[in-house]
């Protein structure tokens, strides 16, 4: 229905008489309603002459805003686009997304490796590290490998000599002390008794020994590799000498210093060797052999005392004698 008020002119125009022509024609089924005679008076007052439509567009400004649907857009236009207050908007067209690429056979190879070649990296970095650990070790072990060998036969030999000998036997390990030249020597072992004084060399050489009494140079060989090294007997000679110096024993007394070398069981005997000369574990049956008497109580403390001397001075003789072995190789 078209409120009356909306039409101000006495005439109205042609648009509008069609407007309320239409509704008449609508309603003309029911002459009594409202909406009929309300159409049929306003064609009869206000259509009589109506007004033509305008050449140019009117201005309509009580016209609300309308909203236009273009495709999947919806835009909001007036009817009156000349009027300032009218905001036009636009929805953004929704962006269709990007069809994923096609990964590549290499992608796929790559992402299905991956782990694979990152363990194996790992593993390689592991086995590099391993390889110079190793390369380390045998460095230090050509370099110390010797002593380090020494030093762990004269710890079984001390464990054998503390485990057999009585107390009354003074046990001495590692006893730097001056020789009668005035040069420094290194005893690996020293066992102090009545029965006797025991200076004692040990070896820890592996695989076959051949050697000598009255032989210069010793042979180890194991497998097809050969090594010579000094007659143990002729190196604990200096060592025996050097305590008799110490110990300011000579003539008699000094019959009662024996020497001793001591191999460990890595060696084998493939020869003829002095009865001096025997297995580590045999040294401690070896020194209760003898039981005469050749120093009474009294000698034995005064040789306890001055080796005690040389063990309190032990660190700083120590450093002397490695000085001492240095300028003798550079040399």
């Amino acid at each position: 229905m078209l409120p009356i008020t909306a039409f101000s002119q006495k005439q109205y125009t042609e648009g509008a008489c069609l407007l309320l022509q239409q509704q008449a024609d609508r309603f003309a089924g029911q002459p009594n309603s409202r909406n009929y005679q309300d159409a049929r008076r306003e064609l009869n007052n206000h259509c009589q002459n109506p007004i033509p439509a305008p050449d140019k567009e009117l201005n309509l400004t009580n016209i609300p805003v309308k909203t236009i649907t273009v495709g999947n857009t919806k835009n909001t236009a007036a009817t009156q686009p000349a009027n300032p207050n009218v905001v036009v908007t636009a929805k953004p067209q929704p962006v269709k997304p990007t069809p994923s690429a096609i990964p590549k056979p290499a992608d796929i190879l790559k992402q299905l490796f991956a782990p694979v070649l990152a363990l194996f990296g790992s593993l390689l970095a592991f086995l590099l590290l391993i390889v110079v650990v190793m390369g380390l070790l045998a460095l230090f072990l050509a370099r110390h490998g010797a002593r380090i060998k020494g030093a762990l036969a004269e710890r079984v030999l001390h464990k054998v000599l503390v485990k057999e000998l009585p107390a009354s036997y003074q046990h001495y390990r590692n006893l730097v002390i001056p020789t009668e030249q005035g040069d420094l020597t290194e005893i690996d072992h020293l066992v102090v008794s009545a029965y006797g004084i025991f200076v004692i060399e040990v070896k820890n050489y592996r695989g076959w020994i051949f050697g000598g009494e009255k032989q210069p140079r010793w042979t180890v060989q194991r497998f097809r590799s050969k090594h010579q090294f000094m007659n143990p007997l002729h190196q604990n000679y200096k060592h025996t000498e050097a305590i008799k110096h110490v110990l300011g024993l000579n003539g008699k007394d000094s019959d009662a210093v024996h020497s001793i070398v001591a191999f460990s069981q890595r060696a084998e005997f493939n020869s003829q060797i002095p009865q001096n000369v025997m297995y580590i574990d045999l040294v401690g049956d070896y020194l209760q052999q003898f039981y005469q008497p050749c120093f009474d109580d009294e000698q034995v403390r005064q040789f306890t005392a001055r080796l005690n001397f040389a063990l309190a001075s032990r660190k700083a003789l120590s450093k002397l004698h490695l000085a001492q072995v240095k300028t003798q190789k550079a040399a």
